[in-house]
């Protein structure tokens, strides 16, 4: 057993710890409340812009814009969202295990995978230690997450399907359920397809005769449609992070409250042993 000096040690180190860990719990939480604000206003914005595009798809004329054009599939896109930093759980390495089952299954029809990855986490694992091919990497995204980076990610991938170098476009990422609950969701945002339940009633638009504002509400839907899966990421590691603290704490707590029980054993077995030595020395100078 450990001298009471190295248990002494460890639990002063534990309780450095235990501090860096609430400290990050509290952080993560406060962050977790701005972003799950932030995320309620995104998404009712992303299902109006959907809304829109689906309504010019079920126009008669549903050919108008190549988005609507399903082609057949030889190559997919995925848009991998992850964290720039650690210390989240299991947050990055269920996204990275889904992708990989996802790519195998696909690979194995005989459809070429490519990744467009979107946080320094899939970065760094995809392009060191995977086969898959990385089209184009996103870096340190944590603190420039919003609209304008929605719309860099949404115009390379309008680009790239427009012009058939990928046939379908995914965005992969964690929706946000509540606090504990993180599910991983692959969203085919490339082509759009529309299914609208029977007697649903169908807004009508008239488009002009400039057809180029049917361009810029494609471009519209897909960079709302990409916000949202930077929010819902964004969300999902606030409190992927707040729950993977508050466990940590725990765990500090409990090896604490157990080293402590041994530090008091390992101090009683002392003091037991001084006063046996005590007791025969008093014996032996009778």
């Amino acid at each position: 057993m450990p001298g009471m000096r190295e248990i002494k040690a460890k639990i002063k180190s534990l309780k450095g710890t235990k501090r860096i860990t609430a400290a990050m719990k509290a952080v993560s939480a406060a962050k977790l409340r701005k972003a799950q604000a932030d995320l309620f206003n995104v998404r009712p914005y992303a299902k109006v812009m959907k809304g829109i595009v689906e309504g010019l798809y079920l126009r008669e004329n549903s050919a108008i814009h190549s988005i609507f054009k399903v082609r057949p599939v030889k190559r997919i896109e995925l848009v991998v969202f992850s964290s720039d930093k650690g210390l989240c759980g299991a947050f990055n390495a269920n996204i990275i295990r889904a992708v990989n089952n996802f790519a195998r299954e696909k690979m194995e029809s005989g459809i070429e995978i490519s990744l467009t990855t979107v946080g320094n986490k899939a970065s760094q694992f995809f392009s060191k230690y995977s086969d898959l091919k990385v089209r184009k990497e996103i870096r340190d995204i944590f603190r420039r997450i919003g609209l304008p980076l929605a719309n860099e990610i949404s115009e390379d991938l309008y680009l790239g399907y427009i012009s058939e170098y990928f046939d379908e476009v995914y965005l992969v990422y964690n929706r946000f359920v509540n606090a504990l609950t993180q599910e991983i969701t692959f969203e085919r945002i490339l082509p759009l397809s529309v299914e609208i339940p029977e007697g649903t009633p169908i807004a009508e638009y008239t488009v002009g005769p400039d057809e180029s504002v049917v361009e810029e509400a494609v471009k519209s839907y897909v960079s709302s449609i990409v916000l949202r899966a930077l929010k819902e990421s964004e969300t999902s590691e606030h409190a992927a992070r707040m729950t993977a603290m508050d466990n940590a704490t725990k765990n500090t707590e409990d090896l604490i409250r157990k080293l402590t029980i041994s530090f008091n054993k390992a101090r009683q077995a002392a003091i037991t042993k001084e006063l046996i030595e005590i007791t025969t020395a008093i014996e032996a100078m009778k």
